[in-house]
């Protein structure tokens, strides 16, 4: 598998144009799957979600951080088999801590989703920043290519 220019722009595309992810994590007792709000990186090397601290996906994620994240353009359609671009990407996830990766993190996630303004304000907010190491991204319902940032 190779990298290429339309691969790179594909999955820039898709991560601009869609919302919401699947992250998956990984518990003491197996896998856990959470939808999110995301941001991503222009240069596709990482993205942002935001999620309270209290919550079971933060404690698996600070536990293994490990992840796995999902993101699709599927409009549940019968169609989706041949159309749909699906793209798994993998890499490492910690809360950003201090307070000017914070802010950077939150205006471009902001900027996506400012309905969501005053959950990433609240003190028991975390900006969970996931950098990423590789994009398996599935075309046609079985081409399977693979990019790295």
């Amino acid at each position: 598998m190779t990298e290429h220019k339309e691969t790179r722009d594909l999955v820039r595309r898709l991560l601009e144009a869609q919302r919401f992810a699947v992250l998956c994590t990984q518990s003491e007792t197996g896998p856990y799957s959470s939808l999110i709000a995301f941001w991503g990186s222009d240069d596709l090397s990482h993205v942002i979600f935001a999620t309270m601290r209290a919550t079971r996906k933060f404690a698996h994620l600070v536990a293994h951080p490990r992840v796995a994240l999902l993101f699709d353009d599927r409009s549940n359609r019968d169609a989706d088999l041949r159309e749909a671009t699906a793209v798994t990407a993998t890499g490492t996830a910690g809360e950003l801590t201090g307070q000017r990766a914070r802010v950077a993190a939150a205006t471009g996630f902001l900027a996506k989703h400012p309905d969501l303004s005053e959950f990433v304000n609240d003190p028991a907010c975390a900006l969970v920043r996931v950098d990423l190491d590789v994009y398996r991204v599935v075309t046609q319902f079985q081409d399977v290519t693979e990019l790295r940032p």
